[in-house]
């Protein structure tokens, strides 16, 4: 179980949650659908889910400094889907629609099973202690650059400012010191990558 604290979670829960944290370009969401396709029970949310919509955004587009993962609603996920299913109660949440820039459909989910919240900032110190367990994945700066930016390795201007603030978050909360499971995202150590990641810790 996670550490304690204000929030922490009563063993014996229905509903088990697991998180994938790590930053862009590590391999989050390739780790994640590697674990989802060996157990087609088990169910992801995504925190691009939770973006902000561009009513709530500041307007230049960067960050306060004193605020980390200030470009994702951390809060709604908080309230709407772990703080139920910490509880067995079903979460409704509303999805953030990146494609379209606004919000989209609601959704639901269960009680009972796994839950994985996979992506940047899924374990920010105010939600750490709703999670049963806590994966890093991590891979190179330069390989995270190259895949971020393409093969030309240009990294657009607002990915520039995400990965600033990214850093942030990483030097203040050091999220991967918290992980149970630390793992390589890069596929520099020799393994099949259609069936297995390298554990780093």
């Amino acid at each position: 179980m996670a550490e304690a604290g204000p929030e922490t979670l009563e063993l014996g829960r229905a509903t088990e949650l697991a998180r994938v944290d790590g930053p862009a370009g590590a391999g989050k969401t390739t780790f994640t659908r590697a674990l989802a396709a060996l157990d087609p029970g088990l169910d992801v949310i995504q925190m691009e889910d939770f973006g902000l919509p561009p009513g709530e955004r500041r307007s230049n587009g960067e960050p306060p400094a004193e605020r980390v993962a200030a470009d994702v609603d951390w809060r709604r996920l908080r309230s709407h889907v772990l703080l139920p299913l910490s509880r067995d109660q079903p979460a409704r949440y509303q999805r953030y629609d990146v494609a379209r820039d606004a919000m989209a459909e609601w959704r639901m989910v269960p009680v009972g099973g796994i839950l994985i919240v996979e992506g940047r900032y899924s374990c920010v110190k105010a939600l750490a202690t709703f999670y049963d367990f806590r994966i890093w994945v991590d891979s190179p700066r330069e390989l995270r650059l190259r895949r971020a930016g393409g093969e030309d390795g240009e990294v657009a201007t607002w990915e520039r400012v995400g990965l600033a603030a990214e850093e942030a978050y990483v030097s203040a909360q050091d999220p991967a010191r918290s992980a149970h499971l630390r793992v390589d995202g890069s596929g520099a150590v020799a393994h099949d990558p259609t069936r297995e990641y390298v554990r780093v810790r």
